[in-house]
């Protein structure tokens, strides 16, 4: 299967990363994307599940949505 835009960003760059207890987000500046998962531990590996991809571009053009999330991380501070 082809890639819309050429190599998937995750292989070019490498990630900021923090981890909590139940999440793990990985930012990829030059990329423009955020993920966000949860994770599990196998054979001592953390192993990702059920990620979600923000996109800059995306929350870019949906200032509803870049509005909430900028409210809920102001809520939570």
């Amino acid at each position: 299967m082809a890639r819309r835009y050429g190599e998937a960003y995750w292989t070019k760059e490498q990630p900021i990363e923090v981890k909590t207890k139940r999440v793990w987000l990985s930012y990829f500046p030059q990329a423009g994307k955020l993920q966000l998962a949860t994770y599990f531990k196998k054979d001592g590996e953390d192993i990702r599940a059920k990620v979600v991809t923000l996109d800059q571009e995306d929350i870019a053009l949906h200032p509803e949505a870049r509005d909430l999330i900028l409210r809920a991380l102001e809520d939570w501070r």
